[in-house]
């Protein structure tokens, strides 16, 4: 472009006037030159001007320069002219919005851990009050004329719509329901359940209330679920499908009418009360609507090759959850690694020569390169979080809304998961997570708002003298209550009591037969 396009046309009357001549052209450098020189004149007044004297008491006399910008004239101020043409509006009105959240669950999850992250107060403390009374232990005989011991599988609180029910299952084939509302811990009779019956005739591994906590379904050994009626200890159906031992079952939270389940024969099957049944002499046996087969596959540990085998063998899924924040997603754990994967409840089955692909799945937890189990898996209440017991002795963080790398895990010299038994449970605030322990204690790790133990204080509940694999929170936030079992057959209900925590402590005799809590120090963690 020539420099003749870009010259503004300014017509000088002071010039025209004197001289006589015809109107001046201007160029768009002159003009940009004498703004510079006007600009470099007014600034070096306005520093001449600024040099004063200031005094400063008996010391002396102090001199300060005030360095300010000055706009130049020539630079475009936006707000200016935003005022000039839009109308004002009322400065209370503008508020800045933040970023959009598109997940309730999300907005949650922000919410709390800015309350965490406000309170720093360690309440690890409050856990050393835990107590558990001969009132608050039940001991489980097979027959009471032969007091043949029995071991607990699984315990489970109801909701808050029945609050203080707790159903226990056991390798009998029994339930039984105790009211934990009812304890006194003053007497000298032991704990009794108000309800007991058989469900199967054979082991019953885990039993999960419906949001109601009118029904209850269990999972067994004889390859079956049956779905209860608590209150009239009615049996309303079979389920048929899996061909090994049913290991674990999950209600979806917003259906009462589905529920999957897992078996150890690897397979992941969804059911429906409402299809899929038909009647046996006189029973109602039902179907499942949909099945992911060898959903945790693993090597073969033989270094030789099996004849018939493909190098590829099809492991037993250890527990399943259904996630919160999409109730059509199922989280699985299995017994060949320490991998957490998602699956789609409305995946269609695939040929039997090709693995399923789960919708995602974390990464490798251990740096190890033995190849570990999974025991259990559990949420907390808001769903944000999984935790997983592996068989390497430590319990990993996973954030459920974005399955990738651990986040955190915990670890104590007194934890130890050498079984796929091992449980672990979420309090209700969140802030608590127990895990049972292959020695007989129960820790109790305090978790931040970084999902990690960052004050390294955890507590210990000593009550039983062999494998602690049960574990359950009591649902309300008016008080901390926790329910243990243990292979000695012992069912306890832990309680605050700073007055009997003490005496548990001192007195050698309730030592012995009550369960007690000490607070400890980390030794060895290790976050991610």
């Amino acid at each position: 472009m020539a420099l003749s396009e870009i010259t503004l046309r300014a017509t000088n009357s002071s010039n025209s006037t004197n001289s006589g001549r015809g109107p001046r052209q201007t160029t768009l450098f002159d003009s940009l030159g004498a703004a510079q020189r006007r600009h470099k004149r007014t600034h070096k007044v306005s520093l001449d001007q600024e040099n004063v004297p200031i005094e400063n008491g008996s010391d002396g006399i102090a001199v300060k320069t005030a360095k300010r910008r000055r706009a130049s004239p020539l630079e475009h101020k936006p707000t200016e002219t935003l005022q000039l043409n839009m109308p004002k509006r009322p400065q209370n009105i503008y508020v800045k919005r933040p970023f959009a959240i598109h997940s309730s669950h999300i907005a949650q999850r922000i919410r709390q851990r800015q309350t965490l992250a406000a309170s720093s107060i360690c309440t690890i403390s409050r856990l050393a009050s835990l107590v558990s009374p001969a009132s608050s232990a039940f001991r489980l005989y097979a027959d009471s004329e032969q007091q043949l011991g029995v071991l607990p599988l699984a315990c489970k609180y109801s909701s808050m719509s029945m609050p203080g029910k707790l159903a226990m299952v056991d390798e009998s084939g029994h339930i039984s329901i105790f009211d934990t509302h009812k304890l006194d811990p003053d007497s000298e009779d032991s704990l009794e359940p108000v309800q007991r019956w058989k469900a199967h005739e054979n082991s019953v591994f885990d039993i999960e209330w419906r949001n109601d906590s009118i029904q209850a379904v269990t999972a067994s050994a004889d390859e079956t679920c049956r779905l209860w009626d608590v209150e009239r200890q009615m049996c309303l159906g079979s389920f048929v499908g899996h061909s090994q031992t049913v290991r674990s079952v999950s209600w979806r939270p917003d259906d009462m009418s589905c529920f999957t389940t897992a078996s150890r024969d690897g397979s992941i099957m969804m059911w429906d009360t409402r299809c899929n049944k038909i009647s046996v002499d006189g029973e109602q046996v039902f179907r499942s609507v949909n099945t992911i087969e060898r959903a945790h596959c693993g090597l073969l540990s033989s270094k030789r090759p099996v004849r018939g085998k493909r190098g590829i063998t099809s492991g037993s899924v250890t527990c399943i959850r259904h996630l919160q924040h999409n109730p059509l997603l199922v989280a699985s754990v299995g017994s060949t690694s320490e991998i957490v994967k998602f699956w789609d409840v409305r995946m269609r089955q695939q040929a039997r020569k090709l693995l399923p692909t789960p919708v995602t799945l974390s990464s490798l937890a251990s740096s190890s390169k033995r190849s570990r189990g999974t025991a259990s898996l559990s949420l907390d209440s808001d769903g944000a979080r999984l935790f997983s017991a592996c068989n390497d002795n430590s319990v990993y963080v996973h954030n459920a809304l974005l399955l990738g790398q651990p986040i955190a895990r915990l670890a104590a010299p007194e934890f130890e998961c050498q079984s796929f038994n091992v449980g672990t449970a979420a309090s209700p605030c969140s802030r608590y997570l127990a895990a049972g322990s292959s020695n007989g204690n129960v820790v109790v790790w305090e978790l931040d708002s970084l999902s990690a133990n960052s004050s390294g204080r955890y507590a210990v509940l000593q009550g039983h003298n062999k494998e602690a694999g049960c574990i359950a929170w009591y649902p309300g936030k008016d008080r901390i209550q926790l329910a243990t079992c243990g292979d000695d057959g012992v069912l306890r209900i832990w309680n605050e009591d700073s007055v009997l925590a003490e005496a548990a402590k001192t007195d050698p005799m309730r030592r012995c037969v009550w369960g007690f809590s000490h607070i400890t120090h980390s030794v060895a963690k290790k976050n991610y």
